[in-house]
This record gives C-alpha cells, sequence and structure tokens, in this order.
C-alpha cells in the first residue's frame, strides 16, 4: 500500500461519509481517482466494510472456546445473529473473539445459551469506549 493509499484511509478512518470529492481535496486527488483507489482497496480486503457503528448498544467481548471442530458451522451460526459486530478466529486463549452488540442483558443471555451447542465461553462487558 503506497503513501496516498494510506491517507485516504486515515481520512476515511476519522469520517467515512464524506465524499469522494470532499476527500480527494483533502488528498490531492480527483474524486474519481478517490473513487477508483477505495473501491481497489475493498477488493483487495484492505477495506472491509463500512458500517455504523451504534453508540446507543451495550457492547459484550465473548471468548468462546468450542469443543468440537465444527468451524464452518459456528461460522454460519455467526453470520445469522446480527447482533455480532464482529468475530475473530484467534490463536490463544479460545478459539473465536466476538463482539455482541446489543439492547441488553436479555439478548445477551439468549446469545451465550445458544452458544452452548459448540462449546465454552467466558464474557467480559464494555465499561465505556476510550478510542473509536
Amino acid at each position: 500500500m503506497d503513501k496516498m493509499s494510506r491517507a485516504i484511509l486515515a481520512q476515511l478512518s476519522h469520517d467515512a461519509r464524506m465524499s469522494w470529492q470532499q476527500l480527494g481535496k483533502q488528498v490531492h486527488l480527483t474524486g474519481q481517482a478517490v473513487s477508483t483507489r477505495v473501491q481497489q482497496m475493498v477488493d483487495s480486503g484492505v477495506i472491509r466494510r463500512f458500517a455504523v457503528v451504534r453508540g446507543d448498544l451495550r457492547r459484550y467481548f465473548v471468548t468462546v472456546f468450542m469443543d468440537t471442530p465444527r468451524f464452518d458451522e459456528f461460522e454460519a451460526f455467526l453470520a445469522m445473529h446480527e447482533d455480532v459486530e464482529s468475530a475473530s478466529k484467534v490463536a490463544g486463549e479460545g478459539c473465536y473473539q466476538l463482539v455482541l452488540a446489543c439492547e441488553d442483558e436479555h439478548a445477551l443471555e439468549d446469545f451465550t445459551h445458544s452458544l452452548l451447542r459448540y462449546g465454552r465461553y467466558k464474557v467480559a462487558t464494555e465499561m465505556r469506549r476510550v478510542k473509536g
């Protein structure tokens, strides 16, 4: 990734809603050139998604310890749950690290109950967001 792509990413991380023309003025490119570069970053996986992160939801960090190697089935289960804000297969403690963003503890309880068919879990609760 070159210096210009890093500059575009830096601007998008501050305000992903700005137009390509506005972004182009910040990095000294045309709006069309910015659009092309952003699409290339999406296609290559540098930019994974554009998303709204709701601040009114409770966030829980869930570490999942799989009892069986049914990883494909588990990942399909995660894809069906809109409350799963992110999910990563990890090395170290646990098999997966999830961020669950939901309205209340009842949604957390329902989700964790359904996790039991795959293995054990532990949950940490976000107290306050420090960055991002």
